[in-house]
C-alpha cells in the first residue's frame, strides 16, 4: 500500500514550485535569527528538512552569510512608498507592526530595532532545491 504524505500548506507550495521547476534547480534564500554569531546553525526550516526527510526534494546549500534582513528591509520600502520623508514615527508603526505579524517563536529573535533603519542582523541561507519521485510512489 502505498503511503501519502500529510504536508502543510506551505510544503505544498514549495513542492508546486520545485515540480514546476522540475527540469532546473529552484534557487531559494532564507533568513533565520544570529543565536551564536560564530556559526549558523545546521539544517533547514522544519517544512524544507520535511520534504528532504520523506525524499520529495533534494537541497543543495550554496552559501550561508550574516547580513542585514533583506525581509525587513524589503517590508520597509513597501511601508515608505507613499512616504515622502519617513521618520522615527514611522519607524515605530512599522516596526510594531512587522512584530505583530511575525507572532511567536524563534521569529521574534529577527525583530528591528528601535532607532531608525535598524534592521536585525540574520543568517542569509541560499539553497537550490529540485523535486524528486519517491521510490515508494
Amino acid at each position: 500500500m502505498t503511503h501519502i504524505p500529510s504536508l502543510t500548506q506551505q510544503q505544498l507550495e514549495l513542492l508546486r514550485l520545485a515540480k514546476k521547476n522540475s527540469v532546473e534547480e529552484l534557487q531559494l534564500t532564507y533568513e533565520f535569527p544570529v543565536v551564536d554569531s560564530s556559526e549558523p546553525p545546521i539544517g533547514h526550516p522544519p517544512f524544507i528538512q520535511g520534504l528532504i526527510d520523506i525524499h520529495l526534494i533534494q537541497v543543495r546549500e550554496k552559501e550561508t552569510s550574516m547580513l542585514v534582513s533583506e525581509f525587513q528591509q524589503s517590508s520597509w520600502t513597501e511601508f515608505c512608498e507613499d512616504l515622502d520623508y519617513p521618520t522615527q514615527a514611522d519607524w515605530d508603526r512599522w516596526r510594531r507592526g512587522f512584530i505583530a505579524q511575525l507572532g511567536e517563536g524563534f521569529e521574534q529573535l529577527m525583530t528591528p530595532g528601535t532607532g531608525f533603519g535598524q534592521f536585525s542582523k540574520v543568517w542569509v541561507r541560499e539553497i537550490s532545491l529540485q523535486a524528486t519521485q519517491p521510490s515508494s510512489l
